[in-house]
């Protein structure tokens, strides 16, 4: 599968507004994620142990994504998806930790602060759509 556009737009990305839903409550929260190259149809983040959040994806775990690309990057593309399927990831964020410092200016303040309190989840896409300001759409299926 040629997954160019869609490695494009997760590169140009650290953070993504999930779309959760529980009892007809809709929330949005902003999350650092990390991909790796072999596995576009794979990202992780991370959430505080024992948050409401956690409890949400549990329960319901279907939501919806888009990435938010950094400032300083233009015409820079986004994945959106729709019905992703989020759930405990099989690697720690201690496992997932050098992704994160390499993927994610200024993270290393983050754990510092709070990495001892921070669960791994993995958001698995069965199909994303990547699109930029310049016209640009692509469909993917994983």
């Amino acid at each position: 599968m040629e997954t160019e556009l869609m490695n494009q737009a997760l590169q140009a990305a650290d953070r993504l507004a999930l779309s959760t839903s529980l009892a007809n409550l809709a929330d949005v929260k902003i999350v650092n994620f990390v991909w790796y190259q072999d596995q576009p149809g794979v990202l992780y983040f991370a959430a505080k142990k024992n948050s409401a959040a956690i409890a949400v994806y549990e329960q319901h775990p279907d939501a919806a994504l888009v990435t938010i690309p950094r400032n300083e990057i233009e015409h820079c593309p986004s994945v959106r998806s729709h019905h992703v399927n989020i759930e405990h990831a099989t690697q720690s964020m201690l496992d997932l930790l050098p992704r994160y410092l390499e993927l994610i200016p200024g993270y290393q303040k983050i754990w510092d602060a709070s990495g001892e309190s921070l669960e791994a989840f993995e958001i698995k896409m069965s199909s994303a759509v990547v699109n930029n300001d310049l016209g640009n759409k692509q469909t993917y299926r994983f």
